[in-house]
């Protein structure tokens, strides 16, 4: 009867080493799978949730997140919709813990998002990465590989002959948010 009971004994010791040994196993996998994360799988667990968006030069941009790709991200704040590019955001508040995969296996870029707008002549306004706020208002003419350019117009008249006011080349890469100006959604 003693043996059994030194033998149950070493048995639950064991059990118990063995399930704390699973648990520091599983929690490591955790921490492990958690570092391959990125932004826009964090920013997808949001779609549908009310941000604040810290931007590089700034800007604060406060919207509902409609969709997320691994470039950008596209929120709606009130009635306008402001195109983010991932790479300009210093802070996101109201993330949660869900996580998202992307929907499509063909990433969408930056680009490829802004030559949607710019078939479609939508009236857009730029903040550009600036000490200072820098904001461009125009209908996008031109997307190149890794710039933008832009038809100027007038502050407060719509799109017509006559309203333009030059072009601008603006690099890709100093792009901090692009706005739907309150003639055009997107």
């Amino acid at each position: 009867m003693r043996w059994d009971l030194l033998f149950g004994d070493f048995e639950t010791q064991m059990h118990a080493a063995t399930a704390q040994e699973m648990e520091r196993h599983i929690n490591e996998l955790a921490r492990v799978e958690a570092s391959q994360l990125t932004l826009a799988e964090a920013l997808r667990g949001g779609i549908g949730v009310q941000l604040t968006v810290l931007m590089c030069n700034g800007i604060t941009v406060h919207g509902v997140v409609r969709r997320v790709e691994p470039q950008w991200t596209l929120l709606t704040e009130g009635n306008r919709s402001v195109l983010v590019p991932l790479a300009k955001i210093l802070r996101v508040q109201g993330v949660g813990a869900q996580r998202g995969k992307a929907s499509s296996k063909v990433p969408f870029t930056l680009a490829a998002a802004l030559r949607i707008l710019a078939r479609n002549r939508s009236s857009v306004v730029l903040d550009v990465d600036s000490t200072r706020p820098v904001n461009l208002r125009g209908v996008l003419d031109q997307v190149g590989a890794d710039y933008v350019q832009l038809m100027q117009l007038t502050d407060g008249v719509s799109r017509e002959r006559g309203n333009n006011q030059g072009s601008v080349v603006v690099p890709l890469a100093a792009l901090v948010t692009v706005t739907s100006s309150t003639e055009d959604q997107f």
